[in-house]
Formats: structure tokens, C-alpha cells, sequence
């Protein structure tokens, strides 16, 4: 039965012609070659139907009724091999190999088992029978050499390229190769003599002059590669390898006039693709060195002119004009920026809405911060930016609502929740909701008991309702303690005011005194002196403070009534 391939053969090509004629052909063939082929015919429809489990049966059957034809072995280890049962897999893929040992088919199915386990020292020994089967085909080889350094079988790779090249002659992948294990045991001297042996024979061979300044660049020879790169510009003075390469290494050594040009010549360059320019703007967007020097500006808008719809280098530009607060160059290059594929749109949202609030222009950052929610409704900053749109719009009740979305969605952000929880005393306090706000607040300082705006804020806000003083103070306190490197007027005064309630007028003095030295034109200051002077009895110097105060703010109703009072 050595002939049953044939049959099988012969017997798939009926299955597509009429049931007569194999009836014809099956009644000629004995017993046993009937029923085999009936099994394997059988269990072909099963597979093609996806019934694995009875294919399986059936190719069993099959090699019980020949155990010397090694199709059906093969079959059984392919649907071993689906099923993820690579020793069975092996088991009968090797029985197969043993029956037909020149089958190249069965080692293919053999190195897939071996790949798929990461069994290196065995795809070895395939490619050893492959070679065998093929002496010609280079691939084998390659694939060989490659197993070999994976198991940094360095001496025996180097045997083994001397073994090929007197089987498949000498040739400049093998060069390349055997160069490759010299860098894998950073062997400079080899690897740099490997290459310079092969460009002896042509010194202006573009692949090799790119081979040997990578080998001075995997041991940081930059001077070296630097100069090799060069050489290969002089023969192809629009290399693209040569440019990008330069641009790298001299991005590296921080050369910037270097990077500069060869980054030009890379937007100029026509062979580079857009997705590699892309790749390398991208890298600088994401280092935020792009807009460092004034070049990178003209290159970038060269880039544009080019590519004028590429997303990328629209975002690029407008990051330059916005760090320069161009921001009306700024905003139409950030839209032209969305879909980019490289950044997420949520950074192009964010950066529009941070312009519109240096603009005061809440307005817009109120619809930006819709658009975005509406793309990316778990971002808690961009409920947070939402909103601090509304809270500057004195709509105090959706700054909450928005603020208690953001904080539905920040996770292990301490800091970040103690904004957010921040800016909601701050608005419940707008509205009245003194007990709300307090509520907040010290939920503020449970995630930050540090947030100086929450101490300095809440204790005034007692301190204006005449409530938990002693806390207010220890608060404000804390909050002077923690800038005492960097005074602020705004915290001193809330010191001093706290004082004030508290009776302790001059200490309150020296508080407020403080906050005027470093803010000399606040009403507010002016005020709060002249109320404490006149605690102290000091009645003229009160009125030269308020008055200070009026003229600052002339429209202040209570103030004049002050001074009314004591003229």
C-alpha cells in the first residue's frame, strides 16, 4: 500500500466529480486500501467542517489500518498542533518524518511546534535535516545562524558561516552575519575588520559604508560613524539612512546647529516617507524641545508647507506659538491638529481650553470642555477644567456638578482630589452653603492637609463668619508656616484677621503690617488695618488707612461710612 498518496491523490480529485466515477475507481482497489481511503475521505469532510474531534478518530483509524503511510500522522499532528497539544504534536509529526524523511512539509510542521514551546537547541537540529533535504536553499542557513545567536552559540555560528560559505560560496549576507556575532560579544576590532574586508573589494558600496558606521555607532564611535555617514553622502547625497542617522547622533551629542540641519534635510528629503518624518517630529514634540530653538520654528513651518493636512506637524507649530503666546497663531493649527494618531486629542482639548483661560475667554473653554467630555467622558481633568470654566462664570451650582464628576473619575490622586474638593468649598461657600463648604474643605485636607489655598481659605471664611476661630487659626497658622520661604499677602492677612476676631489686636498688627509690605496697592489690606487700629484706639492712623483703601477702591459704600463716622 506505498502507492496510497496516489489514491488519496486521485480519490480528492473525484470528490468533486460524480459519485459514479469514484464508485468506479474505489471498486478497483482491494479491502483494506478501500476502507483507508473511505477513513481519510471521511475525515477530510469532518475537518473542512470543523468536527475536529471526528477527524481525529478517523485519521486514527487510518494509521491503524496502514501504519506505513505517513499522510495521516501528518493530519493528526496539525490538529494537535490547533489544539495547542504540542507533544502529541511532536509525537506524530516525528512518526511521519520517520515514514518520509525527505518530506520538507513535515519539518516545517516540526520547527512551527518547536517555535511555538521557544524549544531552540531542536529547531537546530530541523534546520540540520532541512539542509539536507534543500543543500541549496540559502534560507535554511540564515535561519540557522540566527537559532544560534539566540542561544549565544557564538563559536559554533562562526563554524558554522565558514561551513556555508564553502557549500553556498561567499557572499556579503554572510559577511553581515558573521558582523552581527561580533557585536553580539562587543568584538569591535572583528566586527570593524568583517566590514572593512568586504569594502576593500568596493569601497563606495552604499550597504557596507551603512554596515560600518553601525558598528561605530553600537560601540558609540561617533566621530567614527560621523565620518562614515559622510562618505556614504558623498556617494548618494540623498541617503536616507546617512541624513536620519546624522540627525540622531548629533540630536544626541546636543549639537543643535547639526540637528538642525539635518533635521531640515530630512523635511526636504524626498525618499524618507512622511511616516518616519512624522516619527521623528513626534519624538521631538514628546521631549518638549522643539520650540528651544528659533530654527526648529522655520522647520517646522517648512514641514507644514509640505504636508499641510499632516495633524502632527500642526500640533508641532502650535505648541511653538503657544509657548510663545502667539495664541491666535496657536488655536487654528491645535483644531487643523485633532485625529492625529500619534497624540491623543485630549492633549490638543486641554491645551485649547488652558488658552481660552489665559484669554479669559470662559466661554469658549466652557464649549471646549464640552466637545472634549463628549469624547472622553471619564477624563476627571476635563470635568475638573469644566468646572473652573463655570465657577469664573459665577454659575456656582455646575461648578459642582461638574466637580463631582471629576471626582467620580480620579484615581490615587490625592493632590488632584484635593483641588477638586477645593474649588467645591469655594463654590459652595458662593453660594451660601456654609455647611457644605466647610464639608469640603476638610475633605480637601484629608487628601492634602498641606493645600495652603484650603487652610488660608477656610480659616477666613470662619474668620468671616465668627465661627471655630481657635481651629481657624491653627489653620492659618500652618498655611504662613509652610510658605514662610515665600510669603503671601493674601495668607497674612487672613492671619491677621483671624487675630482680629480673636481680640488679639496686636498681633493682629503685625500680621496685617507684613501683608502691606508685600502688596502696597490692595484695598482690601488698607482696610482690614484701619479696622484694626481702630481696635487698638488709634483712630487717626485708622483714618489714614481707610482712606488709602478709598482711593483705591472709591465705589466702597462701607468704607465711607467709616470714615464719615470718625471725621
Amino acid at each position: 500500500m506505498k502507492n496510497i498518496n496516489i489514491y488519496i491523490c486521485i480519490v480528492f480529485g473525484a470528490f468533486f466529480t460524480s459519485n459514479a466515477q469514484q464508485k468506479e475507481f474505489i471498486h478497483q482497489i482491494d479491502k483494506n486500501e478501500k476502507q483507508y481511503i473511505q477513513f481519510y475521505f471521511d475525515a477530510e469532510k469532518y475537518k473542512i467542517s470543523e468536527e475536529y474531534e471526528q477527524a481525529l478518530i478517523l485519521y486514527e483509524k487510518c494509521t491503524a489500518l496502514n501504519p506505513e503511510e505517513s499522510s495521516a500522522y501528518n493530519e493528526i499532528a496539525k490538529l494537535y498542533f490547533y489544539f495547542n497539544e504540542w507533544d502529541n504534536a511532536e509525537y506524530y509529526i516525528k512518526q511521519a518524518i520517520d515514514l518520509d524523511s525527505n518530506n520538507k512539509w513535515y519539518y516545517y510542521l516540526l520547527l512551527d511546534i518547536y517555535v511555538m514551546q521557544n524549544k531552540l537547541e531542536e529547531q537546530i537540529d530541523v534546520y540540520s535535516s532541512l539542509i539536507q533535504i534543500e543543500p541549496h536553499n540559502p534560507v535554511y542557513y540564515f535561519q540557522k545562524i540566527q537559532v544560534l545567536r539566540e542561544l549565544a552559540l557564538y563559536k559554533r555560528a562562526i563554524r558554522f558561516i565558514k561551513k556555508t560559505e564553502s557549500q553556498l560560496g561567499q557572499s556579503n549576507d554572510l559577511s553581515i552575519e558573521l558582523k552581527n556575532i561580533f557585536l553580539d560579544q562587543n568584538n569591535f576590532e572583528k566586527a570593524e575588520k568583517t566590514i572593512r574586508d568586504v569594502l576593500k573589494k568596493d569601497p563606495a558600496d552604499q550597504r557596507f559604508l551603512s554596515e560600518l558606521a553601525s558598528v561605530y555607532l553600537h560601540f558609540s564611535k561617533y566621530d567614527e560613524a560621523i565620518s562614515v555617514y559622510n562618505d556614504l553622502l558623498a556617494v548618494d547625497q540623498n541617503n536616507p539612512t546617512a541624513i536620519i542617522a546624522l540627525y540622531k547622533i548629533y540630536a544626541n551629542k546636543k549639537d543643535v546647529r547639526n540637528q538642525e540641519i539635518y533635521l531640515s534635510k530630512i523635511v526636504d528629503n524626498p525618499i524618507i516617507n512622511i511616516e518616519t518624518k512624522k516619527d521623528i517630529f513626534y519624538k521631538l514634540l514628546i521631549e518638549n524641545n522643539i520650540s528651544e530653538h528659533e530654527s526648529f520654528q522655520l522647520i517646522a513651518e517648512k514641514a507644514l508647507k509640505l504636508y499641510p493636512d499632516e495633524p502632527i506637524f500642526n500640533l508641532i507649530l502650535a505648541d511653538i506659538y503657544a509657548k510663545e503666546e502667539q495664541y491666535a497663531l496657536a488655536i487654528p493649527h491645535y483644531n487643523r491638529s485633532l485625529n492625529s494618531g500619534l497624540i491623543k486629542d485630549e492633549y490638543v482639548y486641554t491645551k485649547l481650553i488652558e488658552i481660552y483661560f489665559s484669554q479669559k475667554d470662559f466661554d469658549l473653554a466652557l464649549n471646549t470642555t464640552r466637545l472634549a467630555i463628549s469624547r472622553y467622558p471619564y477624563s476627571a481633568r476635563l470635568y475638573y477644567y469644566q468646572g473652573l470654566a463655570y465657577f469664573n462664570k459665577n454659575e456656582y451650582s455646575q461648578t459642582v456638578e461638574a466637580l463631582l464628576m471629576a471626582e467620580e473619575f480620579i484615581i490615587d490622586e490625592p493632590l488632584f482630589k484635593s483641588e477638586v474638593f477645593s474649588l467645591i468649598g469655594d463654590s459652595y461657600h458662593k453660594l451660601g452653603s456654609h455647611t457644605e463648604s466647610d464639608e469640603a474643605y476638610v475633605t480637601a485636607l484629608m487628601y492634602n492637609d498641606q493645600n495652603v489655598y484650603v487652610l488660608n481659605n477656610y480659616s477666613y471664611y470662619l474668620a468671616l463668619r465668627g465661627e471655630n476661630l481657635n481651629t481657624a487659626k491653627e489653620m492659618i497658622v500652618k498655611c504662613n508656616e509652610l510658605t514662610a520661604d515665600s510669603p503671601n499677602a493674601s495668607f497674612l492677612d487672613t492671619y491677621a484677621w483671624v487675630l482680629y476676631k480673636l481680640e488679639e489686636y496686636s498681633l493682629a498688627k503685625t500680621q496685617i503690617m507684613k501683608a502691606i509690605d508685600l502688596q502696597t496697592n490692595s484695598a482690601t489690606l488698607f482696610d482690614h488695618y484701619g479696622d484694626i487700629l481702630e481696635k487698638l484706639g488709634l483712630l487717626n492712623d485708622a483714618l489714614i488707612q481707610w482712606k488709602k483703601s478709598l482711593l483705591i477702591n472709591p465705589d466702597d459704600v462701607h468704607l465711607k461710612d467709616k470714615i464719615k463716622a470718625y471725621e
